[in-house]
C-alpha cells in the first residue's frame, strides 16, 4: 500500500483533528475552592504563524521576538473557554479583553506553562524532548 492509498484509506476526520486537552491551575484551584481547569485546543498553523509573526519584529538587520505578546497570542487562540470573554467577568477583574485577563489572573510562570503545553499540543518541542531524552540514555 503506498502513501496515497493508506491517506485514502484512513479516517480524514482523526487525521485533521485538533489536540484538545484540560490543563489545571493549582494555585487558582486553591484560592477559589474548585478545580480551575483551562480547556486547551492546538492552534492551526496558519494561525500559529499569525501569532509569530505578530511576536517578531525586523529592524535593519536585528530580529527580536516579544515574548509575553508571543505568549499572550498563544494562550488567547489555545484557551477555548468562553467564560473569559464574557462580559460581567471581564468588567469584575476590570479587564477589557481576554489577554488582559489572563494577565491579571495569571502568573508569569502560569503563563509560560500554559503556553508551553499549547506550543508541545502544536507540535513543538516534541523533538528537542526526544532528542534530550535519547542523550541522557
Amino acid at each position: 500500500m503506498n502513501l496515497a492509498e493508506a491517506l485514502l484509506a484512513s479516517d480524514a476526520g482523526k487525521i485533521t483533528k485538533r489536540e484538545i486537552k484540560e490543563f489545571e491551575i493549582p494555585r487558582l484551584t486553591a484560592l477559589i475552592g474548585v478545580p480551575f481547569i483551562l480547556h486547551l485546543r492546538a492552534i492551526a498553523p496558519r494561525k500559529v504563524r499569525e501569532i509569530q509573526d505578530s511576536a517578531t519584529s525586523i529592524e535593519g538587520n536585528s530580529v527580536s521576538a516579544d515574548t509575553y505578546k508571543l505568549y499572550m497570542g498563544l494562550l488567547c487562540a489555545g484557551i477555548t473557554d468562553r467564560d473569559f470573554d464574557n462580559k460581567e467577568v471581564l468588567k469584575h477583574y476590570g479587564a477589557a479583553t481576554r489577554a488582559d485577563l489572563f494577565s491579571k489572573m495569571f502568573t508569569a510562570g502560569e503563563i509560560q506553562d500554559i503556553a508551553q503545553e499549547i506550543s508541545d499540543m502544536c507540535g513543538f518541542g516534541k523533538k528537542a524532548t526526544k532528542a534530550v531524552e535519547t542523550i541522557k540514555n
